[in-house]
Parts: C-alpha cells; sequence; structure tokens
C-alpha cells in the first residue's frame, strides 16, 4: 500500500484470500476465418492488389470493434452475369483474414465467449451487406495486463506451516520475477509497435499516408519506441530499343509487351521491390533487314532504405534497374540507351511490415 494505493499483485492477492473472482483483464483474442465478397475493378491485377492489402469499408464499421487483416488471396474471378459499369468488371473475391478482437473478462474462457457472440452479431450484418465471414477458428488469447506477481517484499509468514524463504531463495525469486517483466515489457512494446503499423498500412487513419505515418511515428517516440523506417521514394526511367522481328507495326509493338512482361510488376516483394510498367514509342520505331526494333520506355517506382543522401539512394535506384533488365532480358539484342532516376520524396516508407518492422 503506498498513498492509499494497492498494487494489483497485492489486490489479487487479497481477493483469492477472500474467496473473491481476481479483477477484470483486458484480453486480446485472435483467429482465422474466410473472407468473401463481390467488388467492381478495373482490371484483375487491380483486384488483387485490393484484395491483398485492403478489406471492404463494412468491416471497418463493426462495433464492437473487430480488426481485419487480409492474409493471402484464396479466390478471384470474374463474376458470372451482372451489368458491369464501363471500365469496371464485377469480381468474387475470397481472401484468407487473421481476427483480432477485444474484451474485459475475468477468465480467458469468458474473454473468448464475448468474442464469439461479438463476431455472431457481426456475421449477421456483414451477411446483410453481401459480405461473408466465415465462423472463426479462435486460436489464441493475450493479456496485457498478464504480469507475475513481484516477490520482492511479500511477507513469507502467510498461512501456518508455509515454507519461510531464505536470502537465495528471495534472490532467485526475486531474478525471475525480474526476467518476467522485462520479457513482458518487451513484448508488449513489440505488440503495440506491430498494431500501429498494421493500422498505417491498412489505411485505417485515411487522408494524406505521409502525415498519417509521422503521426504513428511520433507516437511510437513518444513511447520511447524506435521511429519507422526512413526511405527515399524514387522514379527510375529506362529507354531501350528491342528487336522484336518480323510483321507490322501492330505484331512488332504486341511482341514489345510481351518480352517486357518479365519486367513488370505491379506487386512489391523482397525480390522486386518496386512497381514497374512501360509503353512503347512508335514513333521512333525503325525497321530493317533483321525486322523491327521498338523504342520502349520502362518507368520503376521504388521506396529505397539505408542511404545517407539522395545521391547515394539514386545511383542504388539505378544500379538494381540495370541489374532487373539485364535478368529479364537475357539473351535478347537489347540496347539500354538510358537510366533516369529522380527522388521524388523522402520520408517514412510507404512499404511498411508489421512483423520486420
Amino acid at each position: 500500500m503506498h498513498s492509499r494505493l494497492i498494487c494489483r499483485p497485492g489486490c489479487e492477492d487479497a481477493l483469492a484470500t477472500w474467496g473473491l473472482d481476481p479483477l477484470p483483464q483486458r484480453w486480446t483474442i485472435s483467429g482465422e476465418a474466410q473472407l468473401s465478397y463481390t467488388r467492381s475493378h478495373t482490371s484483375h491485377d487491380e483486384a488483387r492488389e485490393q484484395a491483398r492489402w485492403g478489406v471492404p469499408n463494412e468491416l471497418r464499421q463493426l462495433q464492437p470493434a473487430t480488426a481485419v487483416y487480409p492474409q493471402h488471396v484464396i479466390h478471384l474471378a470474374r463474376a458470372p452475369g451482372g451489368d458491369d459499369v464501363p471500365g469496371q468488371q464485377r469480381y468474387t473475391i475470397t481472401v484468407q483474414v487473421m481476427l483480432h478482437s477485444w474484451a474485459t473478462a475475468v477468465r480467458e474462457a469468458d474473454a473468448c465467449e464475448i468474442a464469439r457472440t461479438t463476431m455472431d452479431t457481426h456475421l449477421r450484418a456483414l451477411a446483410e451487406a453481401g459480405i461473408t465471414l466465415s465462423t472463426p477458428t479462435w486460436q489464441c488469447t493475450e493479456s496485457p495486463d498478464d504480469a507475475t506477481p513481484d516477490l520482492v517484499g511479500i511477507d513469507a509468514q502467510g498461512a501456518a506451516g508455509a515454507v519461510q524463504l531464505t536470502d537465495g531463495d528471495e534472490i532467485a525469486a526475486a531474478t525471475v520475477a525480474r526476467d518476467a517483466a522485462v520479457q513482458a515489457l518487451a513484448g508488449l512494446r513489440r505488440s503495440i509497435r506491430a498494431r500501429a503499423i498494421r493500422a498505417l498500412v491498412d489505411d485505417e487513419f485515411g487522408g494524406v499516408h505521409q502525415h498519417a505515418a509521422q503521426r504513428v511515428n511520433q507516437f511510437l517516440v513518444d513511447l520511447g519506441l524506435d521511429p519507422l523506417p526512413q526511405a527515399h521514394h524514387i522514379t527510375v526511367t529506362a529507354d531501350l530499343t528491342l528487336p522484336v522481328g518480323d510483321g507490322t507495326a501492330q505484331d512488332a509493338g504486341d511482341a514489345a509487351r510481351h518480352r517486357m512482361r518479365a519486367a513488370t510488376t505491379i506487386n512489391p516483394d523482397e525480390a522486386r521491390p518496386w512497381t514497374a510498367y512501360g509503353w512503347s514509342i512508335p514513333e521512333n520505331a525503325t525497321v530493317g533487314p533483321d525486322g523491327w526494333r521498338i523504342h520502349w520506355r520502362h518507368e520503376y517506382e521504388m521506396w529505397l532504405r539505408g542511404h545517407d543522401t539522395s545521391a547515394d539512394a539514386i545511383t542504388a535506384a539505378e544500379d538494381l534497374v540495370r541489374a532487373d533488365l539485364t535478368r529479364a532480358l537475357a539473351g535478347t539484342d537489347h540496347c539500354l540507351v538510358t537510366v533516369t532516376a529522380s527522388v521524388e520524396s523522402q520520408g517514412i516508407d510507404f512499404h511498411l511490415d508489421s512483423d520486420s518492422d
């Protein structure tokens, strides 16, 4: 007892002595499910991109709040029938998702039951909006209130016949309690950071991404956590010529697009951390004894970390583009005319991972 306040371990000890329930705790309940819905998109690639990184707005409006995080796309196909809006197509989408729900309860089992009851209500509401969420498989629960009681200073004279702790026992118990507290704090720090990054990645804040990122970054720094990783936002333009054989000019353009598919990506990953696409420049096409040569312009957009200056980032970006084109066009008698890079901005990396960042 201090200043008329009692520590949580002491309070729970007293409640247990009186035969009363322990204090309620805030539990986080995690689970997995499959999410299915139909949405309009301009292309198959756009539909997959949106399904991989976002969820329908109806899920963000659920009350009590339930967080839904896409894991991977299970099924994606054109919806049968339906009246497509010009430039739009209807797609049926099924995504594996992870769920987080929160409940305040005394016991873990009670928290799980609250989560199940809440989710049953959500399932009915989502069904009315044309969204299907399979019954979740709840996997685990975590409570940030969990803590190992501090054994230092607790009176060891409790019940008659209790074993008295020696000095060595007290030191060992204090060491165990300290290690558990350090581990619990580290886990809590990781949990806070991961949740903040997930909220940023899922665009829960809305508005300009960089503004929201700065707010999240300041929140983490104020808590004594590491700031979010910084990166340079860079655009790289590569001009090259491609041999595409005989035929008409249209045939040549089609052949160039087919050949450049190996260097085209809309989903950044560890191997190719950029988006890249291109187009032909017909007025610069030439035809000779060996057939057509098409002038092609390929544009890369990337976020690069770990560079002190913009010049260093530009050099690294140009090297990455040259290496990617060399890989994609191996065995092709192409000519890389120019590679030009420019820094669009510098700030918090747009591509964050809550597990590693």
